[in-house]
């Protein structure tokens, strides 16, 4: 079977388990089929590590207003609630006087340095906030929650980019709105997916996060792929001398909740592993070439954007950047004075349910991607 066939069927098989949203069903699921891809590979040990925390269920979430239909969303994960009621305002631009501030913006913008959203929860100024945010069909892109275990702010209320023209009209004219943001909090688990394979130390780290707001298959399923295959390799290496820990997180959505449950147990992992290859979000994402590589170890960027150029990835798509401030998990590694090679691409379904196999996908590019990773990785542990 080709390499492009092989990535069809693992995502495909990623894609069946439908929404992953850390602690539902679709989570324990997609984690348990993850160990059994794992449990393939000879001589590589794995095993789960339990993450117990608090999880949002979200209730009753929309804005309402006399002669229009509900709008339906979903509240911020780590925010502030309302009562069954809901607040009832004027709705105005965000950072106005209005007692209901209301912005449109993509999901990647919130985290910005000091984006307006970030000072308007902050500032606590609005009574309640509603957010839409855009993506490539308009669907409901959550916002990632930071700060899950602490909340703060007024009620936010999420919706869909497709309901945001309908909702600028009501916002140009200050119409008094209702905006109800409920939900409940209860015991809930997820899992890490942890791999190891004996070697001489400090280990090579392979670190992806597993867990998403939905179904999420090009935001995550490429740095799965890419995770998986480069195991497999490592394990088949005959030149392989150095140990190797695989790391799948959970609860990338809710402020990396897995990651820092991994790193409470075992902290020279990312303090002193020989490196930490981070494969983040968007690796292989259709219509959406564009892929950053970002590390603290000088010349690494670049030599890995060689490995893509030779892998057939488009050059004038990839980004090499040496130090600067690592995103997603890496930044993690990078707090903790870890060294790390960090992948990140970009993808106009970002955190919308529509990110779905096979049209969110590039095969090619995940392939070419899922190589080159195999192939450094190799080459950092035959030393």
């Amino acid at each position: 079977m080709t390499d492009r066939a092989l990535a069809a069927n693992f995502f495909a098989d990623y894609d069946s388990f439908g929404v992953r949203r850390a602690g539902s069903a679709g989570d324990l699921a997609s984690a348990a089929w993850l160990a059994g891809q794992v449990a393939r590979i000879q001589t590589l040990q794995s095993v789960f590590q339990d993450v117990h925390f608090r999880r949002f269920l979200p209730g009753e979430s929309s804005l309402r207003t006399d002669g229009h239909p509900p709008v339906e969303g979903l509240p911020l994960f780590d925010g502030g609630l309302t009562q069954a009621q809901g607040i009832k305002g004027g709705i105005g631009p965000l950072g106005s006087d209005a007692e209901i501030g209301f912005a449109v913006m993509e999901p990647a913008m919130a985290s910005l340095p000091d984006n307006a959203f970030a000072r308007a929860r902050a500032e606590s100024r609005h009574r309640a906030i509603v957010i839409a945010l855009t993506t490539r069909e308009g669907g409901l892109a959550p916002l990632n929650a930071h700060d899950s275990d602490r909340p703060f702010g007024p009620p936010v209320l999420q919706i869909a980019g497709r309901d945001a023209p309908g909702v600028v009209a009501l916002s140009e004219r200050a119409a008094q709105v209702t905006v109800t943001v409920t939900g409940q909090y209860e015991a809930a688990s997820s899992r890490n997916v942890r791999a190891a394979l004996q070697g001489a130390g400090p280990p090579l780290l392979l670190l992806t996060p597993r867990t998403s707001w939905w179904t999420s298959t090009a935001e995550r399923a490429g740095g799965v792929y890419a995770w998986v295959q480069s195991l497999q390799a490592l394990a088949a290496s005959t030149s392989r001398k150095r140990a190797v820990v695989g790391l799948a997180t959970c609860g990338h959505e809710l402020g990396h909740l897995g990651a820092h449950h991994a790193f409470a147990r075992e902290p020279q992992l990312a303090s002193e592993s020989a490196l930490v290859l981070h494969l983040g979000a968007n690796l292989g994402t259709a219509t959406a070439p564009a892929l950053t590589v970002r590390s603290n170890v000088e010349g690494l960027a670049d030599q890995m954007r060689q490995r893509l150029m030779d892998a057939g990835y488009p050059a004038d798509a990839i980004h090499a950047l040496s130090g600067g401030k690592a995103n997603g998990e890496a930044h993690e590694i990078e707090r903790r004075g870890g060294r790390y090679l960090s992948l990140i691409g970009s993808n106009p379904w970002f955190h919308a349910p529509e990110d779905r196999w096979p049209v969110s996908i590039d095969l090619d590019r995940a392939c070419a991607i899922a190589n080159s990773v195999t192939a450094l990785a190799l080459a950092e542990c035959a030393s």
